[in-house]
């Protein structure tokens, strides 16, 4: 358990930025748990050769991993990260159901002190999300170390609704559920605390490196033989009862931990972008599918019968349009793309797996048409005025031409990015193209692909979509047990 030096200031190994999936994996490693091959064949010939020199009696975890995973192809650019995909779930992006070829142990010996510090419940942002959608991925791609997901499903909760929807596809909810459970049931719920919003992450050298005297001490002395410690800063929030026990509220109190390392695990959803337009700020105007779906099952408490509007192209925006039709709300998508552009993510999805999105893609090209929906193809938004007047301009043309349009609500979905306040200059300086904000497609933190590690900041490490990754980390886990 962390050391408490005050009331309010705590000292740790590491602290784990994050509660998500990716927190809660390295949370379970770091807790003692470590991945070993089960010596079964791979399918990849050119892996199962390779799988063959490995000493099944030595975790993976202090194997040579830039060997084994040479050559590998998968969903992320990150090469240990396919290795992972691939021995957990193998031949799983040809279609195939194959058994995970890692074994979990655990060892008491290995296991690291380490908060995970979380705004809400296990989960991060899916427990802010709309629990009957299902996810995009396939549920076995949701699922934590050593609980296969279906396995799961069909011991604690198999719904009616899941015969009328894919299967192989979890609902928001199920997984809401299955991450909070995974924590409790491996037993690492004492390393998770929720409700704590981090405000500062500052380096401080136990060592002025000019004058050689101490810049600033820990109160806790193994630490103090680091020549650095981070101190994490921030507060948490806790639920209370009046005196009547009627009403609820929340209570902010300042927290400060100092730890050797930091692991930055927030994700990538916490900020969502804008358009910069002039009206953006106005109170009809919405950029969470939570907030919309909130108007949409308000309706009838609307001044306007007008439609809703919804700018953008992308899962978010197709899952406001699913939810309007559903419930038989006109609905306005504007978006600045063709509806044939190749890049369109609901282009690239599998008809079969995923109809619903398909069904969007196929009323934005005119060729199925609803009632409740109209296409505003390839115009952008330049102006949305107070009367719920919304002027939309064709993109990239060379014209002063307009039109307007009135509409009862505004959501904007035009994707979003990592909330890295906490950091000096918001993280800008650990990106792979330097003073540009973290973006997880285009300017990821710049790290090491074989330690997590960030390539600008000793001790300070990045996992999950923040460094183009899944969940994975078995380096991180070796590097902090052996710096």
């Amino acid at each position: 358990m962390p050391i408490s030096c005050s009331k309010s200031q705590k000292c740790t190994d590491v602290v784990i930025i994050g509660n998500g999936p990716s927190g809660i994996c390295l949370s379970y490693m770091l807790s003692g748990y470590r991945p070993y091959y089960t010596g079964q064949p791979h399918p990849n010939p050119m892996l199962n050769a390779r799988l063959q020199e490995v000493d099944r009696n030595i975790s993976l975890v202090e194997q040579d991993l830039e060997f084994l995973s040479e050559g590998l192809e998968g969903r992320s650019s990150n090469p240990v990260a396919v290795l992972f995909d691939a021995l957990s779930h193998p031949d799983a992006d040809q279609g195939a159901d194959n058994p995970s070829l890692l074994r979990w142990r655990y060892e008491e010996n290995h296991m690291v002190e380490h908060m995970v510090l979380g705004k809400s419940k296990p989960g991060g942002s899916w427990q802010a999300m709309e629990g009957s959608m299902q996810t995009l991925s396939l549920s076995s791609w949701m699922e934590l170390p050593n609980l296969p997901f279906q396995k799961w499903l069909k011991s604690n909760h198999s719904s009616d609704r899941r015969k009328e929807t894919n299967g192989d596809r979890a609902t928001i909810s199920d997984v809401c559920n299955y991450y909070t459970h995974f924590v409790n049931k491996m037993n690492i719920q004492n390393n998770f605390y929720n409700g704590y919003v981090v405000t500062s992450v500052k380096k401080v050298h136990t060592l002025k490196k000019t004058s050689g005297k101490e810049d600033k001490k820990c109160c806790c002395a193994e630490i103090n033989g680091f020549p650095y410690f981070y101190e994490v800063k921030g507060y948490y929030t806790s639920p209370h009862s009046n005196d009547i026990g009627a009403t609820k509220y929340e209570t902010c109190e300042e927290f400060s931990i100092c730890s050797k390392y930091v692991v930055l695990a927030t994700g990538t959803f916490d900020v969502p972008n804008t358009l910069s337009v002039p009206g953006e700020t106005l109170d009809f105007v919405s950029h969470s599918l939570h907030e919309f779906e909130s108007v949409i099952n308000q309706r009838d408490n609307l001044a306007s019968n007008e439609p809703v509007m919804v700018v953008g192209a992308g899962l978010s925006a197709a899952d406001a349009i699913l939810i309007s039709i559903q419930n038989q709300v006109p609905i306005y998508h504007a978006f600045r793309r063709g509806a044939n552009d190749p890049s369109l993510i609901l282009r690239k999805l599998p008809k079969n797996m995923y109809p619903e999105y398909h069904k969007v893609h196929m009323l934005m090209k005119g060729s199925e048409k609803s009632p409740f929906y109209k296409s505003f193809e390839k115009q952008g938004v330049v102006h949305i005025e107070p009367d719920k007047t919304v002027i939309l301009k064709e993109h990239k043309k060379r014209t002063d031409e307009t039109m307007s349009v009135k509409v009862s609500h505004v959501a904007v979905f035009i994707g979003s990015r990592p909330d890295l306040s906490f950091l000096p200059h918001e993280g800008r300086d650990l990106g792979v193209v330097k003073k540009y904000p973290i973006e997880s497609k285009h300017n990821p933190i710049d790290i090491d692909p074989y330690s997590y590690q960030s390539m600008k900041e000793l001790g300070l490490f990045a996992m999950g979509p923040l460094s183009d990754d899944v969940h994975m980390t078995y380096m991180i886990r070796r590097w902090v047990c052996n710096p």
